[in-house]
């Protein structure tokens, strides 16, 4: 079972974030974070396998945090979790280290797909439904 870390600015989002990837069967939720420092603090404690990252996090970016945690902990994997479509988002995400993009429209049918794609190998780049590249 994978450990993930969820990080999102919005209180709700997290929840429900959280009983969707635990329903998955997949993954325990380790953490959820609402800002960038705070996750950062917290993937060092708990030692994430996965973080699914917001690309906008109010303050702070979401892109910025990818390169950061994958700079300090390398062998985490990020998977992106976004309102945004715009292909100048999911290329940031990409190019910042994330192994996958996945729009919040799409969670529901797509996290257990998503999550298992981003941790089956280091080479794997997943795109979800509805994402020009």
């Amino acid at each position: 079972m994978y450990r993930v870390m969820l990080v999102d600015d919005q209180e709700g989002m997290l929840l429900e974030l959280r009983a969707i990837v635990e329903a998955t069967g997949l993954a325990s939720v380790v953490a959820a974070e609402t800002n960038g420092s705070a996750a950062l603090e917290s993937a060092a404690m708990h030692k994430p396998d996965l973080v699914l990252l917001d690309v906008s996090l109010g303050e702070d970016s979401g892109v910025d945090l990818a390169a950061k945690l994958l700079d300090e902990f390398p062998q985490t994997r990020i998977l992106a979790v976004s309102a945004h479509a715009n292909p100048i988002y999911v290329r940031g995400m990409l190019k910042a280290g994330a192994s996958g993009y996945l729009l919040k429209d799409n969670v529901h049918g797509e996290i257990g797909e998503a999550i298992a794609a981003v941790m089956s190998s280091s080479a794997c780049m997943w795109v979800g439904d509805g994402l020009d590249q």
